[in-house]
């Protein structure tokens, strides 16, 4: 019975199984039929009509089933179009952007729940009306995608919204009180549309309470409310990073208790960082709080940060020992941190030893604190770190060869510190991912073996100020990925190698200045070098000429090869296509012959330096349409007139022509450089008048606002003739304001507007054939430090305005026709030398010997005034020099303030030495000991 059952049943179970899959067929094809609702499609044929697709990415968008086309989705229920996603996909946007204008039949997919076009481009178009008919919307997404204009009310109408971002907009809103109605709202991204109304931010946000998601990143926001009740109790993630706050840090914070992510980063904001944000939530997960001002010694109980994994505190004020901590709490069991950033903050002390917790630390900088100490060796227990940054600190002692154990770590960074020892090749056993390597600043010496063959293949080595040499690093040899080589001042004094052009194929940085390589440049700089953009060579023992295989560096900016001894004539292959080349410094060398006319091809020359070769003949005409910031063709044989710089050269803020063959006047079209602060036509065969113009040199006029770090490159080396010595300017030059047309055969007068520029620190106009008086106001320069207007035929008073020089310390008036009597008081009693005036046979009155007629001497005073007025200056002098004395350590004090103010701000510390050596150059030898005593102490206390 059973066997007849089964077999009689097998019919039965094949037409059951037929008509099963026959119903389901005819049930998927009756769907099919109805899957693309036929207005929908055409609403996005009409979407793709208007739109621009270069990389086809809609090319699925034809036939009948239009919810089988890239992007689209529909309701399997209903067959509605619920979802459009055209979200551009590639990493270079660009690349596969839709761009054009979105069609109004958008309005007809009414039952969209999911929209995403962003990062495509609709910068021709508003927000787009038909938004308001597609109240299902849940999801929308229009990040980056160029659309402008005001966020309308309109967006109220989508109630059932829980994902919003319009992100990267030039849109921008009054208020957010649109935001209302969104009651189902767990995302929010607003991030770069500016609010109009600042403070108006909070309260409507603060209505949201399913918010789970808040980035208002760059809105321009400013201070919350303290006062405001705000308790966003679903509240995960929160970004108010790049805004305007600028109070302290406002205490609803503290209630955040589910918050993972705060991101508080570029703003201002001050005081005491609370701590209880951390200690009151076990969430938390990501901190940054960087480029504030905030303080506090928020290390002191790393407890706090356990649970963390990425915290920044970068560019803030926090303070304290690093290795303080409280009970000993860098011990957290097992830390989760993969991120720490606590640079630039005035962190101190030693660094702490445990580092064995902190398994899973991949990134660690503490730069630019005031660290100290030796670096312990278990900083070689990080087994996860692949960065680590320690530089600008004050450590000392030896790297530690733990380091050689970091296998995953790919930058090390310890530049600028007072580490020294060698480093050896144990130092880099086990680095095999290594690619950064930055050690310069140091006093390391560098043994590893000829034959050694490093376990990484580096990219980027900077071991400037490191002992390197004698001999080229041979393992550079193993090196075939080297993007940036700086080995300056590495004590090498060999023969450049053969192969080391061959490895450089790929670099985009060279220095290998200040060692004393010897061998020709075509060694250096190959021919088969295309990504080159910066080359130092100067100050070594190179030979030969400049190689035509520079003129094929399209990407060359920046070539300095002044102080060696090179020779030849300039390449004259310089092309249009060298767009960037910005800076040319090749002074100093023994080249020869004229300027190439193809130099003027370098549209963008910023910077060039010719000085002390051999150069002849006249200047090209073209370099005038060159708009030259620094030109230095001193010392050399140029001939012929000087062009007329200044119709297209409005921003040369240093030119340099002197000790030249040049004749005839000076243009007139140099009055044009506004922003010239420095001049020298010096030693030349010039004629005329000194221009009445010069007067329109405003940088240097007293109410100028133009910066001093404005413009002006510094490390280009200028020599200056000032207070009777020649001196080098660099770092320092951008802060000197000169002029200098000594040694010509200048006549005519002084121009009266000279006393204009008040910002003048040395007008040297000696050895010419001027005639006339002294300007009066000539006390309006109250910058001057250097005056010298000796061997000329100047005649009259010596206007009494010159006391007025408070910072003058040279001063040469001498072999002039000046009479009357020599102005007195103030600063000028101290520039006692009667060789200042000598030659001028009128002038009477102290320092000189000879009294001034009709001043009323009994007969004993005339017999022994030599004597009296002798012993009266040695009196005055004791009298000054105790006075000093006693100001000394009033100076003293005024600059170890100073040092503590700039103590963590590295750019303006050459402002603060060159303001000490200006200081010091007007002091007494008693109160130049004591201020010399101070800068020393003070240069220690502030190397990095």
């Amino acid at each position: 019975m059973a066997s007849y059952f089964y077999t009689s049943s097998v019919p039965v179970f094949l037409c059951a199984f037929y008509v099963i899959q026959a119903l389901k067929f005819s049930h998927s094809k009756a769907f099919t039929n109805i899957r693309c609702i036929g207005a929908e499609k055409e609403a996005l044929l009409k979407l793709k009509q208007d739109l621009s697709d270069p990389s086809r990415r809609l090319w699925s968008w034809t036939g009948e089933d239009c919810c089988e086309w890239e992007g689209v989705g529909c309701s399997e229920r209903t067959g509605h179009v619920s979802k459009l996603d055209l979200r551009n996909p590639c990493d270079d946007f660009v690349k596969c952007i839709l761009e054009g204008k979105l069609h109004p039949a958008l309005k007809e997919l009414k039952h969209l729940k999911h929209l995403d076009l962003s990062f495509n481009n609709f910068s021709i178009q508003k927000i787009p009306a038909s938004l308001v008919f597609l109240r299902k919307l849940e999801y929308l997404n229009l990040s980056s995608t160029g659309f402008y204009g005001n966020i309308s009310n309109q967006l109220s109408n989508l109630s059932s919204l829980q994902y919003l971002d319009l992100s990267l907009n030039p849109i921008k809103t009054e208020n957010l009180r649109w935001l209302s109605t969104f009651s189902n709202l767990k995302y929010l991204d607003l991030s770069y549309v500016p609010l109009l109304n600042r403070k108006e931010w909070l309260s409507p946000i603060n209505m949201l309470s399913s918010l789970e998601y808040l980035i208002l990143s760059g809105c321009v926001l400013e201070d919350a409310s303290a006062s405001l009740h705000v308790n966003f109790t679903s509240l995960r993630y929160l970004d108010l990073s790049n805004n305007f706050m600028n109070s302290s840090v406002p205490p609803w914070f503290l209630n955040l208790s589910k918050l993972e992510h705060l991101d508080l980063s570029y703003n201002d904001l001050q005081g005491t960082f609370p701590p209880a944000i951390l200690e009151n939530n076990r969430w938390l997960r990501f901190l940054d709080i960087s480029q504030n001002r905030l303080g506090g010694e928020l290390l002191e109980n790393m407890s706090i940060f356990c649970d963390l994994q990425v915290l920044s505190l970068r560019a803030n004020n926090f303070s304290g020992s690093i290795s303080e901590t409280k009970d000993n709490a860098l011990i957290c069991g097992r830390s989760n941190l993969k991120i720490i950033d606590v640079s630039f903050n005035n962190l101190s002390g030693n660094l702490p030893n445990q580092f064995g917790n902190f398994k899973d630390l991949e990134f660690l900088d503490l730069s630019l604190n005031s660290i100290s100490g030796p670096i312990p060796a278990t900083m070689g227990q990080l087994p996860s770190l692949r960065k680590l940054h320690l530089s600008f600190n004050r450590l000392s002692g030896n790297i530690p060869e733990s380091i050689g154990r970091l296998s995953n770590l790919e930058l090390m960074h310890f530049a600028n510190n007072q580490l020294s020892g060698v480093v050896s090749e144990l130092h880099f056993a086990n680095l095999t991912s290594l690619t950064e390597l930055y050690i310069y600043s140091n006093e390391l010496v560098i043994n590893v073996s000829t034959s050694w063959i490093p376990p990484f293949q580096i990219q980027n080595i900077f071991m400037s100020s490191c002992k390197v040499g004698p001999e080229f690093p041979n393992w550079i040899r193993t090196q075939s990925n080297i993007s940036a080589l700086d080995m300056s001042n590495a004590s090498i004094s060999d023969e450049v190698p053969h192969w080391l052009s061959d490895v450089l194929s790929n670099v985009k940085l060279l220095d290998l200045s200040q060692n004393m390589l010897r061998g020709t440049i075509a060694r250096i700089i190959g021919k088969k070098m295309p990504l080159l953009i910066q080359v130092s060579l100067f100050g070594n023992n190179l030979s030969g000429g400049i190689p035509n295989s520079l003129c094929m560096l399209d990407g060359l900016n920046y070539l300095d090869l002044c102080r060696n001894q090179l020779s030849g004539r300039l390449p004259r292959c310089w092309r249009k296509s060298q767009a960037n080349l910005r800076w040319i410094s090749l002074g100093d060398n023994k080249f020869n012959g004229q300027i190439p006319n193809s130099l003027c091809h370098l549209k963008q020359l910023k910077v060039l330096g010719l000085q002390e070769n051999d150069f002849h003949g006249v200047l090209p005409k073209c370099l005038l349409k060159l708009d030259f910031i620094m030109l230095d063709l001193s010392d050399n044989q140029f001939t012929g007139k000087i062009p007329p710089f200044g119709r297209h050269s409005r921003s040369s803020r240093i030119i340099d022509l002197g000790t030249n063959g040049f004749t005839g006047d000076i243009p007139l079209e140099l009055c044009h450089l506004s922003n010239l602060q420095y001049l020298s036509l010096a030693h030349n065969n010039l004629s005329k008048g000194i221009p009445r113009c010069f007067n329109n040199f405003s940088r240097m006029w007293v109410n100028s606002t133009f910066s001093p770090y404005e413009g002006v490159p510094s490390l280009f080396p200028i020599m200056v003739d000032m207070k009777g010595t020649s001196r080098e300017f660099t770092t320092t030059l951008r802060y000197l304001f000169s002029i200098d047309l000594s040694s010509n055969a200048l006549d005519g007068q002084i121009p009266k507007g000279l006393t204009m520029l008040a910002r003048l620190q040395n007008l040297n106009l000696s050895q010419n054939n001027l005639i006339g008086e002294i300007p009066l106001d000539i006390g309006n320069l109250r910058d001057l430090e250097s005056l010298d207007l000796s061997n000329n035929k100047l005649s009259g008073e010596i206007p009494p305005s010159i006391s007025n020089l408070d910072f003058l310390s040279c001063l040469d008036l001498s072999f002039n026709n000046l009479s009357g009597p020599v102005p007195s008081g103030n600063h000028l009693s101290t520039l006692d030398d009667q060789s200042v005036y000598r030659g001028n046979d009128g002038l009477c009155g102290a320092p000189l010997l000879k009294v001034c007629p009709g001043e009323d001497h009994n007969v004993k005073h005339r017999q022994d005034g030599h004597n009296t007025i002798e012993d009266e200056s040695n009196e005055d002098d004791s009298i000054v020099v105790w006075f000093y004395v006693g100001l000394g350590p009033g100076f003293a004090v005024a600059l170890l303030g100073l040092c503590c103010i700039l103590h963590f701000k590295q750019s303006w510390r050459i402002s603060y030495f060159w303001a000490v050596d200006r200081i010091i150059e007007k002091l007494s030898i008693t109160r130049m000991i004591i201020i010399l005593w101070f800068r020393r102490a003070f240069q220690f206390q502030l190397r990095k």
